[in-house]
């Protein structure tokens, strides 16, 4: 592209605007010693994305592109939860939900966050696993009050000890996820080094697998999904595809991640199946549990 004396004004002007600098070094640049920033071979910082104004390079603009759909995953991501939110309460119950499915995604979300932050990884890489981490907390919560084992109905002595015992087993299960979460953390910011973060994501896929593979065979067993959701099932899996492209731009080939994501999108794939074949069954279950909450 041919340069003209009122681009170059233009392009000194942008330069030297503190703000468009501050946007510039946000889309394009960061400190240079880290993968996820300057890529020699395509030539892509700062200053030479401002320098190819007004028409970007393709390189320039497949980074800014990658950014904004990563800032477009994060912002949907805020609701990805929701649905099931709303299920459980609308339903007051947690039924279909598998326990070793919420905790393991509480110790996967928790993964992959605290290793790009560790990493020092842009947020706009990452940052749906943290705002979904925050909504599977809450998820969590709703499990422990709506789970149906305290739904007993048995107003003899017999049920409300049986209730009491339940209540008390329950406390005590609440207590020992939160030590144990306690000492994870404790293991993640304190015993873990800059050589071993790659630990975090190491793991993911198999905790992924049991998470994702306990619900499933849950599904399966049940014949129905209960409070799970197709929204977040979708989003889901819709981000996790895109999240490839995205991670490859932004942070290059981490393998750790991609792993992470291509199990997931498979995995995904499979709940979407399943909500889908046993719609019919859930609609009928949950049916049936509101008229038993309304007597």
């Amino acid at each position: 592209m041919t340069t003209t004396p009122t681009n170059n004004k233009m392009i000194d002007a942008l330069v030297e605007n503190a703000h468009i600098i501050s946007l510039a070094t946000w889309a394009w640049g960061g400190p240079s010693d880290h993968p996820s920033y300057s890529n020699p071979k395509e030539d892509v910082n700062p200053a030479s994305c401002l320098e190819s104004l007004p028409l970007l390079s393709s390189s320039c603009l497949s980074h800014l592109v990658a950014k904004l759909v990563g800032v477009g995953i994060i912002l949907a991501s805020c609701i990805n939860k929701a649905p099931v939110i709303r299920n459980i309460v609308k339903s007051r119950s947690a039924s279909g939900l598998s326990s070793t499915s919420i905790y393991g995604e509480i110790i996967l979300y928790s993964n992959a966050s605290f290793y790009n932050i560790l990493r020092g990884n842009p947020f706009s890489a990452f940052g749906e696993t943290f705002t979904v981490l925050l909504q599977t907390m809450i998820v969590v919560v709703l499990f422990w009050h709506y789970h149906d084992d305290y739904g007993d109905e048995d107003n003899s002595a017999n049920g409300s000890m049986r209730r009491r015992w339940r209540m008390r087993g329950g406390v005590m299960d609440i207590a020992f996820a939160l030590a144990t979460y306690c000492a994870y953390l404790f293991v993640v910011f304190c015993v873990l080094t800059p050589s071993t973060h790659y630990v975090l994501m190491v793991y993911n896929p198999i905790v992924l697998v049991l998470t994702r593979g306990a619900q499933i065979i849950e599904n399966h067993a049940n014949k129905r999904t209960g409070a799970q959701s197709i929204t977040t099932i979708t989003m889901n899996l819709a981000g996790s595809l895109v999240r490839i492209g995205t991670t490859i731009k932004e942070i290059g080939f981490d393998f750790h991640i991609l792993g992470s994501y291509g199990t997931s999108v498979l995995l995904n794939m499979i709940l979407f199946v399943q909500i889908v074949m046993y719609r019919k069954n859930t609609e009928l279950f949950l049916e049936k549990l509101s008229d038993k909450k309304k007597r």
